[in-house]
């Protein structure tokens, strides 16, 4: 969750988290996340895309990346993955060694993303696995150099295999284009509209569609509602704002279509684990 604070413990792992009940929402995180599907299908959403997920996806997100990802999970079928969390900071020093990895690193940590969701094969699942199982079961009895020592290799090891699933990934980018998603239209218009007043009767006249039915075949393929995603989207906006700008907090929550202070406040804390103040301190912190 955002609460987690990466800079008292820059890496952070969960091995085979394996979950029969599993409830969402939109969140971010301090630092880059890996997240390694070994078991279940379900769907991220993020950057008015949506990414099926099921076993062997690695969704990569980037620090402060407003994200929701949702499974449908039971006894029957059940949601198995490993999270890596790391402050990309904390493996500057090491990293750097390794120039190609480096780069890949850069451009995950900073770049612009068109794709966030890889596909490993047997072997490359294998693998990761096995580097994860290494660490998991060793460094509890190590001491803190030692720990981050092998925290960082493992991450970067993680990563180089990363790196070339990517570099296949884009060699078949111009593999024929799936058909869209009426939800994922509806977030491009929500693109357009999020800092204005939202109605649902409008946005249905867009799509032609009645309003019940833009409502259900939103919350159906996102798991979500329109009004949870309109907010979220305002709120990332508004983590941007807070990074970039030095706007008046007040005037933040107006411009991204949240004119009442107090409820703003209790909103963004709700979603990022921080008060606006709190972000806006810990990002300018970190320039």
């Amino acid at each position: 969750m955002a609460q987690f604070q990466l800079d008292k413990n820059p890496f952070y792992l969960q091995y085979k988290n394996y979950c029969e009940e599993y409830k969402s929402f939109y969140h971010y995180h301090q630092g880059i996340e890996l997240l390694i599907v070994h078991r279940g299908r379900g769907h991220a959403v993020l950057n008015q895309k949506m990414y099926t997920l099921e076993a062997g996806s690695i969704l990569c997100l980037q620090p402060f990346q407003l994200h929701r990802v949702h499974f449908e999970v039971s006894k029957d079928s059940p949601y198995e993955r490993s999270l890596l969390k790391f402050e990309p900071t904390a493996l500057v020093a090491y990293i750097k060694m390794f120039p190609a990895v480096n780069r890949f690193f850069e451009h995950l940590w900073k770049g612009t993303l068109t794709n966030q969701v890889i596909t490993t094969n047997e072997s490359d699942d294998a693998f990761i696995l096995q580097i994860l199982s290494h660490f998991f079961d060793k460094h509890l009895s190590q001491s803190d150099t030692e720990y981050y020592e092998a925290a960082s290799l493992m991450t970067i090891q993680i990563l180089d295999r990363i790196r070339r699933l990517w570099h296949e990934t884009a060699l078949t980018e111009n593999a024929p284009i799936r058909s869209e998603r009426h939800s994922e239209k509806i977030m491009q218009w929500i693109e357009m509209n999020y800092t204005a007043p939202f109605v649902l009767e409008i946005l249905a006249n867009e799509l032609h569609l009645s309003k019940h039915h833009v409502s259900h075949l939103f919350s159906s393929e996102t798991g979500s509602s329109i009004t949870d995603y309109i907010m979220s989207r305002r709120i990332r906006q508004a983590c941007w704002l807070l990074n970039t700008e030095t706007t008046p907090i007040e005037q933040v929550g107006v411009s991204v279509g949240i004119p009442n202070f107090s409820y703003f406040c209790r909103l963004f804390k709700k979603i990022t684990g921080f008060s606006p103040l709190q972000y806006r301190s810990q990002s300018f912190m970190q320039k």
